[in-house]
């Protein structure tokens, strides 16, 4: 039995992306939980960046990778996840707000414990996943150009 083990090394860095695109999935439904629970509640326009950019893109990118369309699936994924990045260490870092770690409103140190918890969770799962998105963009462009 011939095994192809350049399509096998493929499909295992498939698997890999699509772990990590649902795992921060996880991660933000966790984080959307002390949203909930601290009662931070963001504005229509981030709501929907949320949604369609850190949310929705990366699983249409992860469906795309297992179809004949795997560079474009690779690149919504970095795409969405470089943007997840951006918003998330701006939001919970940087911008001073309730949303900001260090300036979270009333609450308990158990609710307080799981924003800053999954913030972080949620900002080193997304950079993992975008590196791993590029690295596949640069592999599947070789690939694609007869460079392999």
């Amino acid at each position: 039995m011939f095994v192809n083990f350049y399509m096998l090394r493929y499909r295992l860095l498939f698997v890999i992306l699509t772990a990590l695109v649902f795992i921060h999935l996880i991660g933000n439904l966790w984080h959307g939980d002390a949203h909930i629970t601290l009662d931070i509640y963001l504005p229509g326009v981030k709501t929907a960046f949320v949604i369609i950019v850190i949310l929705i893109s990366p699983i249409i990118g992860v469906i795309l990778i297992w179809t004949k369309h795997s560079l474009l699936g690779s690149w919504t994924v970095g795409l969405s996840m470089v943007g997840s990045v951006i918003f998330s260490v701006y939001h919970h870092f940087i911008l001073i707000s309730p949303d900001n770690i260090e300036h979270l409103p009333l609450g308990s140190a158990d609710a307080h414990a799981q924003f800053a918890n999954s913030a972080e969770f949620i900002a080193l799962v997304a950079l993992s996943t975008a590196l791993l998105a590029f690295y596949l963009v640069g592999k599947l462009q070789s690939k694609n150009s007869g460079v392999a």
